[in-house]
């Protein structure tokens, strides 16, 4: 009878885990958009080096890209996250290409690693546990995408997308007002992205009827980092660049843009708990 009674428990919650992870609203996950500026601070090809020029030895080079990707590892693993998006990554982390970024970074955590077309400046990607569904991007304008994937609760289909809005003058504007129409095509979705916009530009996601991390209803954090720092300020208007937008039956909590101590001289992420409700 007693081992009945374990059977049994470990039934009832296996059935609840399920039911609350792919059954039933409201579900409750920790998100985060983070724009990597290719593991080297904004600069094309990968972390390197920045000591003395010529001051450093291959071996020791090496063990410096080594150290940063513990580093990173380490930041990964603390914030437990169930979905990333990312944006500006490399295919290695380094510019000697001794370490594969997604098999070192994001291997260790998810099974689920989800890529688009990598270009020199523009490479996005999504990374989590759950699985993601009818993989496919959309391009705006030059090398400038969105990937895009569906995740299915239940009898819903929540659209998840990882986005890089362009900042040039005339591909801006177009851009990420086309961005806005798409999405409302969407009853669910999450969407991680580096906006390149101004505060006024997005607040239009908002009077579209979205929710949004950075602007919302705790306000705005600064996530043009390496700007903020040569400027010797924690936050300034049109800054804040990074964001994490979601439809109106999604609630945001809990935002945060911390500085990492991996990239905190380029962008810094946005992480929210959000709450998709029925």
């Amino acid at each position: 009878m007693k081992k009945l009674f374990i059977v049994l428990g470990l039934l009832s919650c296996s059935y609840l885990a399920e039911a609350q992870t792919t059954n039933t609203f409201p579900l409750k996950l920790r998100v985060a958009s983070f724009n990597v500026g290719h593991f080297n601070q904004g600069l094309a090809g990968g972390f390197r080096f920045m000591g003395q020029p010529g001051g450093a030895q291959k071996k020791e080079i090496t063990g410096m890209a080594k150290r940063q990707v513990s580093a990173w590892r380490q930041w990964l693993s603390e914030q437990s996250l169930d979905i990333i998006g990312v944006q500006e990554w490399n295919k290695h982390f380094d510019v000697d290409s001794s370490f594969n970024a997604q098999e070192e970074l994001l291997k260790p955590f998810y099974n689920n690693v989800y890529f688009g077309n990598e270009h020199k400046w523009i490479y996005n990607g999504i990374a989590t546990n759950y699985k993601l569904t009818n993989l496919r991007f959309k391009y705006t304008h030059g090398d400038y995408y969105a990937l895009i994937g569906d995740l299915k609760v239940g009898n819903k289909t929540i659209t998840v997308i990882s986005t890089h809005i362009p900042w040039q003058k005339d591909w801006h504007v177009p851009a990420l007002n086309a961005f806005i129409e798409d999405l409302k095509q969407y009853e669910y979705f999450i969407c991680f992205g580096d906006m390149n916009s101004s505060d006024a530009e997005q607040m239009h996601f908002r009077e579209a009827g979205f929710n949004m991390a950075n602007g919302g209803h705790q306000g705005w954090f600064g996530t043009a980092s390496g700007t903020l720092i040569s400027e010797g300020r924690q936050g300034q208007a049109d800054k804040n660049i990074d964001n994490i937008v979601t439809s109106k039956n999604i609630k945001i909590m809990n935002v945060s843009a911390p500085r990492t101590g991996i990239n905190d001289f380029d962008h810094l992420p946005v992480i929210a708990d959000i709450i998709i409700t029925d």
